[in-house]
């Protein structure tokens, strides 16, 4: 159990500190009036920078500072695979459908962000495509792999 949340800290502590710095660069958006027409998706009609949405932060931050919302949604996926874990690892085949449920979903999300003009969205595309394949490849040998005791005598 410890491990459990020595794990769920450090997620916890990635998670929050690359939200933190994604919100913090993308607070750039309030100089760039240019941008506001483009980049403001929540926000709808920006007039002044007091229009603008925090969440359209986010969306400044991933289409030209990618490093930061990465390694958010990044560590946002390593806490949803770590609570999957330790809630359904003495039910194999549920874990492996949860794990093949996060594989698809990332593929979506991958191959939504795939067509975008932007340089960090495809980051974020290609990061939620590997994750996705990942998850794939987690899924089948956690599935498949043989029960071995180690503790077996072997004649």
């Amino acid at each position: 159990m410890y491990r459990f949340v020595i794990q769920l800290g450090i997620g916890i502590v990635f998670l929050m500190f690359s939200t933190l710095a994604t919100w913090y660069e993308g607070a750039e958006i309030l100089d760039k009036t240019y941008e506001w027409k483009y980049s403001t998706p929540f926000s709808g009609l920006v007039l002044k920078a007091e229009d603008i949405s925090s969440l359209d932060f986010f969306v400044y931050a991933i289409k030209f500072k990618p490093t930061f919302p990465v390694v958010m949604a990044l560590s946002c996926i390593y806490l949803i695979i770590t609570v999957g874990y330790f809630t359904f690892k003495r039910k194999k085949k549920v874990f492996t459908t949860f794990l093949s449920t996060i594989a698809a979903g990332l593929l979506v999300l991958g191959w939504q962000l795939n067509s975008s003009t932007t340089e960090g969205a495809l980051v974020l595309s290609y990061a939620f495509l590997s994750c996705s394949a990942l998850c794939v490849i987690a899924t089948l040998l956690y599935y498949i792999r043989p029960k071995v005791c180690l503790l077996q005598k072997v004649d």
